[in-house]
């Protein structure tokens, strides 16, 4: 079946952005079953496909990716809320429990493909092309990331499906090195207490029931 998402073009020459040092992002992550992973860690190649992951490198080992939001919005927009409609829904404990919210901030200009504005016109596309798809076409997708990748780009920006008014961020495993914990930003733990009450909050006002 021919999907809405067409090949990269090759060569591959997309719009550049660069994010500056000290820019402020945000991130939604679990800890993980020993507590240890961080913020700033990048997934080196586990669990479902997503938009923008996962793909190989020249040995054929999964390139690690890190996302995250312009805003704490967008970043609870893509990803506990990631799964709902615009229309609503519910989210339940095991979709947030375990999930904590920091800052992280770049400790070095980073180089990204932009895949919004500008940045999707120069390529011909919409944005149900590329970036508000459903997640069957991921396997296509996933390739525009590659394809960034292979052209030196440290990562991709692109509208949030979930939240048009923010920015989405994928960074690849090259630029690892290259964030760093915000001390701007007090982090939220979503299991209890005033950081649930902040989510159940946010959730209300778009539609959204939190169950507990």
């Amino acid at each position: 079946m021919v999907g809405p998402v067409p090949p990269p073009p090759d060569p591959f020459y997309p719009e550049q952005v660069v994010l500056p040092k000290k820019t402020v992002l945000y991130r939604v992550y679990g800890a993980g079953r020993d507590g240890k992973r961080l913020p700033t860690s990048f997934n080196p190649g586990f669990g479902e496909p997503t938009r923008f992951a996962f793909f190989d490198d020249d040995h054929g080992v999964p390139v690690p990716v890190l996302y995250a939001g312009e805003d704490l919005e967008t970043a609870v927009c893509e990803s506990i809320l990631h799964h709902l409609p615009a229309t609503g829904g519910t989210v339940f404990p095991r979709q947030y429990a375990d999930r904590i919210a920091a800052g992280i901030t770049t400790l070095r200009p980073l180089k990204l493909a932009s895949f919004r504005g500008v940045g999707l016109r120069h390529f011909g596309l919409d944005r149900h092309q590329l970036t508000d798809t459903d997640s069957a076409w991921y396997t296509d997708t996933v390739k525009w990331a590659e394809a960034a990748w292979k052209a030196g780009m440290d990562g991709c920006v692109w509208t949030s499906r979930r939240l048009d008014s923010g920015a989405a961020y994928v960074f690849f495993g090259r630029a690892s090195d290259a964030f760093g914990l915000s001390a701007s930003v007090a982090p939220k733990v979503f299991l209890n207490g005033p950081d649930l009450d902040w989510l159940i909050d946010f959730c209300a006002f778009i539609n959204i029931d939190v169950e507990l």
